[in-house]
């Protein structure tokens, strides 16, 4: 069995679809084309596959980790794959990570990017940024410009885009999720001036 993992991004309706939901969609795309998905052990066995950090409901995201153990794998497949899974999710990249840490020990950081429909409001999230105010913590670098803020956090399986939303409504700045629009751009290593999205190469260690 090879280790695959695959770089995907999730855009459009197919957003609300929970995160939950995404191995199995992938097992039944992977199945139409013919791969052999290996299963784990147990009384109940199921397919041997993962994702990165939790993605809140309705977040687009534009560079997100899957890994899946699969018997037979070529880059030729991922054209199939494409063509087999629901419109607005696409397999960006794809390749054999054997012999790489595990996936969530990769995910150190995420970086978002937040627009915030009212202008009045963003403008206040932008002086409150520019004052030096942090959403969260794990906060670790923030940046506003005219009509949206990015934010990189770290341990982003705990802390995502509900933690930080949650912080602007405590703050006042906005009412609820209606009020801004928020993508998760990537998700990978901190390298101590940005997010450097993961790999999927075996050779990058």
């Amino acid at each position: 069995m090879a280790r695959i993992r695959m770089i995907f991004s999730k855009r459009g309706r197919i957003c609300f679809v929970p995160h939950v939901e995404m191995p199995p969609l992938f097992c039944r795309a992977l199945r139409r084309i013919g791969a052999d998905i290996e299963q784990t052990g147990g009384l109940v066995p199921h397919p041997r596959i993962s994702l990165g950090p939790a993605l809140p409901v309705g977040v687009p995201a534009m560079w997100e980790p899957l890994e899946v153990w699969l018997e037979r794998w070529s880059e030729s497949l991922v054209p199939d794959l494409n063509k087999t899974l629901p419109k607005g999710v696409c397999v960006l990249r794809a390749g054999v990570v054997d012999g790489r840490p595990k996936l969530n020990s990769e995910c150190e950081a995420a970086l978002y990017r937040i627009l915030i429909r009212e202008r009045s409001s963003h403008a206040r999230f932008r002086d409150m940024v520019g004052g030096g105010w942090v959403p969260v913590p794990q906060t670790l670098s923030i940046s506003a410009g005219q009509r949206w803020v990015d934010l990189a956090v770290g341990s982003p399986g705990q802390v995502g885009a509900g933690t930080v939303v949650k912080k602007l409504v405590s703050e006042g700045v906005i009412r609820s999720w209606m009020d801004l629009l928020v993508a998760r751009l990537a998700v990978g290593k901190w390298t101590g001036r940005g997010v450097s999205p993961l790999s999927v190469d075996s050779e990058d260690l």
